[in-house]
């Protein structure tokens, strides 16, 4: 080697190991197929006998002769790659007629005005119940109580076969508040125990998806902390709060402000005064007779219906008290309100599934309908609703198109 460039030589040996130890950690895939099977060969100079060997990878002759080409091939690689990665979610779409719809979900997603309305069924992979069957697992553990105390010769529970029934009938605002006024005590310590989210170790699913849905306002009926554990893992600690009727930390000026906030329309798990699941509770935050707008839940939940896109996860949305608020707000046509959506499970029965749409058309709120693939066992599979919720995000941020 000469020794003139012996140290230019050494220096940019070592700049290029450098660099390319950070391109093949970051673009790894795109090298491979980019470079092929082989590398490429030349020879070097001499005679034929006595000719160097030289293999160098494509991508690296790429990047080190025309570094924008080498960025413009990515871009076009990544770019398939997504397209490659959602053609059948987008497919699915389209055969099912919703690829418009998801087109103004996806503009709603844009315009970071989408408020994610996450119910149960996200919480569920996590192992904590839906509702009613929270309510059956705690009528067990009476059960229990209320055989302890007929063998010690006290009074047993008999309300609970009515509670029973109002739970086969889906009934779970009644069941909860029979439960509630015979033995509240017992109620809070089975919410507080049964709905601690704590010990999850990883964030998984459609949960994990949501700040990336929105960096701003959540609602929620679940009683966990998994939204707000998820949020801090993610460097992006929620500061705005209100649980039930209760209002912490400035929630209202941080929704008109844009900032992350979540509203827990039945309360926070550790914090019972904050509890609504009794038709006592429900009352006292939504009005009596009739719907009462200076109520805090009440007007802040009308607040959010009508300046943000809610996109409902995991609710069934059957008739409540939240529903009847924003039929009535629709109803009352004193606001100019948004668009809303909901991905919802498809039920496979036409009948129902008119039903379904025409009661929620009354509050403005459109139905994305995502299949569910149900094995021998009976496991319910929805891994095509977090297909959909990726591919949103993908159109929004510009890396796919609807």
């Amino acid at each position: 080697m000469s020794n003139k460039y012996e140290g230019l030589a050494s220096a940019v040996h070592k700049f290029k190991d450098v660099v390319k130890k950070e391109l093949d950690n970051e673009n790894s895939e795109f090298h491979e197929a980019l470079n092929g099977d082989k590398p490429l060969k030349f020879n070097g100079v001499g005679l034929e006998c006595d000719k160097s060997e030289y293999f160098v990878d494509p991508s690296d002759v790429l990047f080190w002769h025309d570094p924008i080409a080498y960025l413009d091939e990515l871009d076009r690689w990544e770019g398939q790659k997504v397209s490659d990665e959602y053609l059948l979610t987008k497919e699915y779409l389209e055969k099912s007629d919703q690829i418009n719809l998801f087109y103004r979900l996806v503009e709603s997603i844009k315009r970071n005005r989408t408020a994610p309305f996450v119910g149960a069924g996200v919480s569920y992979p996590y192992k904590l119940p839906l509702w009613g069957e929270a309510l059956n697992n705690l009528v067990t553990k009476l059960e229990g109580t209320s055989k302890s105390d007929e063998r010690a010769m006290l009074p047993a529970l008999h309300y609970l076969d009515d509670v029973k029934s109002l739970i086969a009938q889906c009934n779970f605002l009644e069941a909860a508040q029979l439960i509630y006024d015979k033995n509240k005590t017992q109620f809070e310590s089975f919410v507080f125990n049964t709905f601690d989210g704590s010990k999850v170790p990883k964030f998984f699913g459609v949960l994990e998806l949501l700040p990336q849905l929105s960096d701003g306002c959540i609602i929620t009926t679940n009683f966990d902390n998994l939204i707000e554990r998820l949020y801090i893992d993610k460097n992006r600690s929620i500061e705005g709060y209100m649980y039930g009727t209760q209002s912490q930390n400035q929630f209202a000026s941080k929704l008109i402000q844009g900032e992350r906030c979540i509203l827990k329309l039945h309360g926070n798990y550790n914090a019972p005064e904050t509890y609504i699941f009794s038709k006592a509770q429900y009352e006292d935050a939504y009005g009596k007779e009739k719907l009462d707008y200076t109520k805090p839940l009440a007007k802040v939940l009308r607040q959010i219906f009508i300046s943000h896109s809610l996109l409902f996860l995991g609710c069934s949305l059957e008739a409540d008290k939240t529903l009847e608020l924003f039929i009535d707000v629709v109803s009352s046509k004193a606001f100019d309100i948004p668009t809303h959506f909901a991905f919802l499970p498809d039920p496979f029965d036409h009948q129902k599934k008119l039903e379904k749409e025409d009661l929620l058309a009354n509050a403005k709120i459109h139905p994305i309908w995502y299949q569910v693939a149900i094995d021998d066992c009976g496991t319910q599979n929805h891994s095509q609703l977090e297909d959909l919720i990726k591919f949103a995000v993908a159109c929004a941020t510009g890396k796919a198109k609807v």
